[in-house]
């Protein structure tokens, strides 16, 4: 069974069906990607540091409603000390190849925003999974030569043949 890992903003989409304007496409694409995730019996981690950015926009009442939706349907990974070392692993080969200075500047990030991105791959790498599904440019650079970094790809609804709406 394969292992995969989500970011943020695929979880923004398609569980609290919120986006940015002139991103509305990627609410019903991320749903249907999680859908098909399942449906495909994939086992999906979610990053606890993940979990942190998607609630930072939710109200507090509704935080044990998310956490345990989100513990039903993923796995949520914790960032513990084999994840640490892989951060520390993957900070200090990025450091030296200037990667962080380049998301500095290139995006405007701020280096608390570059540690959690960092955190992500090191979570998924840590959990064996074999990819990331994120837009986030901070993961992709971070998970250069380290684990596969996609975008959610495209899954076509499918048409109930039966249907008769």
């Amino acid at each position: 069974m394969k292992l995969v890992c989500l970011d943020t903003h695929i979880l923004i989409w398609g569980i609290k069906n919120e986006s940015s304007p002139g991103q509305e496409e990627m609410i019903p694409k991320a749903k249907r990607f999680i859908k098909w995730l399942d449906d495909n019996k994939y086992r999906v981690i979610v990053p606890s540091v993940v979990v942190g950015e998607l609630l930072m926009r939710v109200p507090l009442e509704l935080h044990r409603d998310v956490n345990k939706l989100l513990e039903k349907h993923f796995i949520i990974a914790p960032f513990d000390s084999l994840a640490a070392s892989h951060f520390a692993k993957i900070w200090q080969m990025k450091e030296s190849e200037e990667v962080i200075n380049q998301l500095k500047e290139q995006f405007d990030l701020k280096r608390e925003a570059i540690k959690v991105d960092c955190q992500i791959v090191a979570i998924a790498v840590a959990r064996g999974a074999q990819c990331i599904y994120s837009y986030d440019p901070g993961v992709k650079k971070f998970g250069e030569k380290v684990i596969d970094v996609y975008e959610i790809p495209s899954i076509e609804e499918q048409l109930n043949f039966f249907n008769t709406e």
